[in-house]
């Protein structure tokens, strides 16, 4: 997703909350764990909620980019502050009669998941051009790197490399993209470093 822009965090807050109930949860979801808006999308309420109605300290979220290797989960959690959200949006579903364990937690028409169009259309209206989906991803990219950074200021590779981890890039350079370093912020940042001047 080219161009799709990260949200300030603090920004994320301050919206998330003037969002319908079914958008704060997909939010709430996409930018604390970092997943895709198709693997968002294709949950169902057995994958988020444990026999009692409690949300599972760990959910299952099948990698929809595994190259050919099966199926693939990864087990993230929603933290604690974020997860009322998505308990509210189950809460209202289950009180208009969308309580089996295998209906879609984000519902759309015929009986399908919402539609990563649908969804899309939302978030650029709220957040304006070049914020479709992609933007939790890379918000939770961006947020995950300074965190990381900060915890090793002298060893910005581990930085990134823990990144792309979390974000289950198979390369770094998909990485470093989605953290918008280019080669003109490179080239741009070596020029100010490398001036005679600054001796």
């Amino acid at each position: 997703m080219a161009g799709m822009k990260a949200v300030p965090l603090k920004r994320f807050n301050a919206v998330l909350d003037s969002m319908p109930p079914k958008y704060a949860a997909i939010c709430a979801i996409g930018v604390t764990t970092g997943c895709r808006i198709s693997e968002v999308l294709s949950l169902r309420r057995f994958d988020l909620l444990e026999r009692d109605g409690r949300l599972k300290d760990k959910i299952a979220f099948v990698r929809l980019k595994s190259r050919g290797k099966g199926v693939l989960h990864r087990f993230l959690s929603i933290p604690a502050d974020y997860r009322g959200y998505v308990l509210n949006h189950l809460r209202q579903e289950e009180e208009r009669g969308y309580d089996r364990p295998d209906s879609f937690v984000f519902r759309g028409k015929q009986g399908r998941h919402l539609s990563r169009r649908t969804a899309w259309a939302f978030y650029r209206s709220l957040l304006g051009a070049r914020h479709g989906t992609h933007w939790m991803r890379k918000t939770f990219a961006k947020e995950m790197f300074k965190a990381f950074l900060r915890e090793t200021p002298e060893d910005p590779m581990r930085a990134l490399e823990l990144t792309r981890r979390a974000l289950c890039h198979a390369r770094l350079d998909t990485t470093v993209r989605y953290l918008g370093i280019d080669s003109d912020k490179i080239d741009s940042v070596q020029n100010q470093i490398f001036r005679r001047g600054n001796r």
